[in-house]
């Protein structure tokens, strides 16, 4: 079986299977939030928070594998998010939104781990998108810009400095 053949018969079953991965999609959300509502009211909340960061990040990550989907679709099969079954595009959707939602109607976001980390890496994600357009700008052997190639280099010492601050905020240990 190569991956090709793999990629389509895993979206003939989710079709096959839309309806319940929908309904799993609202209901996670919906199950993690009462657990950690649930974890707070004990002793400690430090397991409502352990779980709201789970929570948090399952939404995440189901939202970075809808993006990894349209992009395989986009690029190897000629395809795009209007051409996908309706509830496979709005599954991910509805559970990334709803996890945020409810984790942060237990917790402030910002005391969550997991929402720190995702926030660190968007934004190393994004700086890293706009290196990558920067250097497009090299035609050859000289690039379009406006200034010397000491003020470039310090932008590029800075943009490495800052970004090697982000990821290490992101995978550091919290406290």
């Amino acid at each position: 079986m190569t991956l090709r053949e793999w990629l389509v018969s895993t979206y003939a079953w989710s079709v096959d299977h839309a309806t319940v991965i929908l309904v799993v999609a609202i209901a996670l959300p919906i199950a993690g939030t009462a657990l950690a509502a649930i974890g707070k009211g004990g002793r400690t909340d430090r397991d409502g928070r352990a779980i709201a960061s789970i929570v948090v990040a399952l939404g995440a990550v189901s939202l970075f594998a809808m993006l990894l989907a349209v992009h395989a679709a986009h690029a190897y099969f000629e395809s795009g998010l209007l051409d996908g079954d309706v509830r496979l595009v709005v599954a991910p959707l509805v559970m990334s939104i709803g996890c945020v939602y409810g984790a942060h109607r237990v917790f402030p976001l910002g005391e969550l781990g997991a929402a720190r980390t995702i926030g660190y890496l968007g934004l190393a994600f994004v700086l890293c998108w706009g290196a990558i357009w920067f250097f497009s700008m090299f035609r050859g052997w000289y690039v379009v810009f406006y200034g010397r190639f000491v003020t470039l280099v310090l932008l590029v010492i800075a943009f490495a400095w800052y970004v090697r601050r982000l990821l290490r905020r992101a995978f550091a240990k919290s406290e």
